[in-house]
């Protein structure tokens, strides 16, 4: 059984460990970028076959990436890919991504720390930079 924890969310950046049976599967950062696709982004499937018209008109993509010390196994790719492409809201204006990393220190030092995040985020070639805050600036769900 696979489930979710969510240990990080941003205004544009959730992370999430992947739970499968009670043990860490990978890492999922779902990125809002805010940009249309990038000239790479272009070059993936199933980009690579879609009308250069249809692509020019997303104008914001939704980056999702899955990260694990050592490749997926094919059916843990698959069922990741799934439900993933089901956290976006497909318009004509916005899309997503889905790319796998492989991070071979990635539980070495597991602290989920800012630190560690921004590590993870380098690795696969984000911009996006988690700068420090305190606690008081966390979003709490309140009844008051």
């Amino acid at each position: 059984m696979i489930s979710l924890a969510r240990i990080l969310k941003l205004r544009d950046l959730e992370i999430f460990h992947v739970l499968k049976n009670g043990n860490i599967l990978a890492y999922a950062i779902i990125e809002d970028t805010r940009k249309p696709f990038t000239e790479e982004n272009r070059k993936l499937d199933p980009l690579c076959y879609m009308d250069e018209e249809d692509i020019n008109e997303i104008l914001n993509v939704i980056r999702i990436s899955l990260i694990n010390d050592e490749a997926l196994a094919k059916e843990d790719s698959i069922n990741l890919r799934s439900y993933f492409s089901d956290f976006v809201n497909n318009t004509n204006l916005t899309n997503f991504i889905i790319n796998e990393y492989i991070q071979e220190d990635l539980y070495d030092n597991n602290n989920d720390d800012i630190e560690f995040f921004n590590k993870i985020l380098q690795n696969i070639g984000s911009n996006y930079i988690i700068k420090e805050f305190d606690e008081k600036n966390w979003i709490y769900l309140s009844q008051d």
